[in-house]
């Protein structure tokens, strides 16, 4: 991750308001409803997007691809990690899995999700097609796995991790999130569909770079109007730390 450039260490562009919405925020609100004690930490590579008002939640900036600090080890029940594949190199994974292992308890669980190869797949969507396309060839370049969610998978079972499963969630489960999935794509499409193929040189500047998201954009929302809503699945990895030793 630290190869990233400043520009490009939030390509999803999270608003405020989509960093007030992270997971271990809603994690530590069930707790509290629950009358239970836990200590909540986030980890990020820079604290742009940390929220401005923390509540009980510590905040910490953090490469994943180097050692956490040692008060952090075997001292978390639950690691969840999220939208890594347009950041790390392929060959970075088994040294991220190692170092997320450090901090777990013996027996504690990693939950790692991914928006990637798997998302972006349709038989008649021109919009997810050429989402597919683009990010395939640009991640290849970059030395990236757009397979991230298996290789995450394959890497837990070679670091001796227990149980581990890859899990999809599909939008089309729920109906009640079509339109938050129609506007996820869309700023996906405005943020890292634009980012990468500036990064990957398929564009000469990033006026080029937009005018591609914008009539890839356009065409999205069209379909939609059309009753052509894609489907997308987000990927999910689950394994357990043994319980014998401190690390893996």
């Amino acid at each position: 991750m630290t190869k990233i450039n400043t520009q490009d260490k939030y390509v999803f562009g999270r608003s405020q308001k989509e960093s007030k919405r992270i997971w271990l925020k809603d994690v530590s609100q069930i707790f509290e409803k629950a009358h239970l004690q836990c200590y909540c930490h986030g980890f990020d590579i820079s604290a742009e997007q940390f929220p401005k008002k923390p509540g009980n939640i510590e905040f910490s900036v953090q490469d994943i691809t180097l050692p956490f600090p040692k008060e952090h080890w075997n001292r978390y029940d639950i690691v969840h990690v999220r939208l890594l594949v347009a950041a790390l190199d392929e060959s970075e994974y088994r040294t991220a899995i190692s170092n997320l292992s450090a901090i777990l308890k013996p027996g504690g669980f990693l939950q790692w999700e991914e928006i990637d190869e798997e998302t972006y797949i349709s038989a008649d969507n021109p919009v997810i097609r050429e989402m597919h396309r683009c990010f395939d060839f640009s991640l290849r370049a970059e030395r990236k796995c757009f397979a991230a969610s298996a290789k995450v998978y394959k890497e837990c079972i070679a670091a001796s991790f227990l149980d581990v499963v890859r899990l999809e969630y599909r939008s089309d489960s729920n109906s009640d999130i079509r339109l938050d999935t129609e506007q996820r794509l869309a700023a996906i499409i405005e943020t890292l569909y634009a980012s990468l193929l500036l990064r990957s040189g398929q564009v000469a500047d990033e006026a080029e770079a937009s005018k591609w998201a914008a009539e890839l954009i356009e065409q999205h929302w069209r379909l939609c109007e059309d009753g052509k809503s894609p489907p997308l699945k987000v990927m999910r990895v689950v394994a357990q730390k043994p319980l014998n030793g401190s690390s893996l």
